[in-house]
């Protein structure tokens, strides 16, 4: 026997609670509770559901959002070139690989395009070239490209090659060599007369035809006018000369920097369609 803690009867010396005044005694833990199994795993499945639930819209979502952004880039097929005033572009692709894979009849397109850029990378090295394109497809099927390529030489001279054509075969032909961080300007002569040929040669590749007269003529001239240069003061657009013959033009357009001159020798033409139609 023993006595409860709070009103001093005796109780069962086992006894857990007091049974006259039911006072719990020393040692005594009421049980725990345990959710039942089933409540539990209710409460479970809510939290994922909130979890994924929005998870799961936005995949919807996306999903049917790409696959729509699929539908508009639907493979298309060049039809019949008809000649018109106003056109409305349908689709544009910025790789050739794009345009290859998803217009159909665009094999003579790329064919042509790989031929001029195997001749030029014989001149320049592959390696020296990045490459953009553009190809815009218009309701009357008419193609516009527009590609151009940037070439390094090395830190110091720099080529830019552009181009645009379409089916009714108009085009432009821009070309600009870049010299920068020149001491002198008789070194940028020289070193336009060492690679004159290599111009000429990737100009050919464009237009098809002979540019040697007008870019010895520009070159030239540029070197009787070289004092002119030096002398005289170099606004921020610089001073050049410029020279044409027919469609073609070329020019000679010199700047400063402190110390340093920037050259810019540029060539304007037209391309030679057949390369690439």
């Amino acid at each position: 026997m023993k006595k409860c803690t709070k009103c001093h009867k005796n109780i069962p010396s086992d006894a857990k609670v007091c049974p006259y005044c039911g006072t719990p005694q020393p040692g005594y833990q009421p049980m725990k509770r345990t959710p039942k199994r089933k409540n539990a795993f209710l409460y479970y499945i809510l939290i994922a559901a909130l979890l994924f639930f929005p998870m799961g819209i936005s995949y919807f979502f996306a999903f049917n959002t790409l696959s729509n952004t699929e539908t508009s880039a639907t493979k298309t097929t060049l039809k019949t070139y008809q000649e018109a005033k106003n056109e409305t572009f349908v689709y544009e692709y910025d790789s050739l690989a794009d345009f290859s894979k998803n217009v159909k009849g665009s094999k003579n397109y790329v064919n042509k395009i790989k031929q001029v850029e195997t001749s030029l990378d014989e001149i320049v090295g592959s390696k020296n070239i990045k490459k953009n394109y553009t190809f815009q497809i218009t309701d009357n099927s008419n193609v516009y490209v527009d590609a151009s390529y940037i070439i390094s030489l090395d830190k110091q001279n720099k080529m830019n090659i552009s181009y645009q054509y379409d089916l009714s075969k108009d085009s432009n032909l821009t070309y600009n060599y870049y010299l920068k961080e020149i001491n002198k300007l008789e070194d940028a002569i020289q070193i336009l007369q060492d690679n004159e040929e290599k111009i000429q040669n990737i100009l050919y590749v464009f237009n098809g035809k002979d540019n040697h007269e007008l870019i010895s003529k520009t070159i030239d001239e540029f070197k009787t006018k070289e004092n002119e240069f030096t002398t005289g003061t170099l606004s921020h657009y610089g001073q050049g000369i410029h020279n044409n013959n027919g469609n073609d033009k070329s020019s000679i357009r010199v700047f400063k920097s402190e110390e340093k001159y920037r050259v810019q020798f540029s060539y304007d033409s037209k391309l030679k369609m057949k390369n690439f139609l």
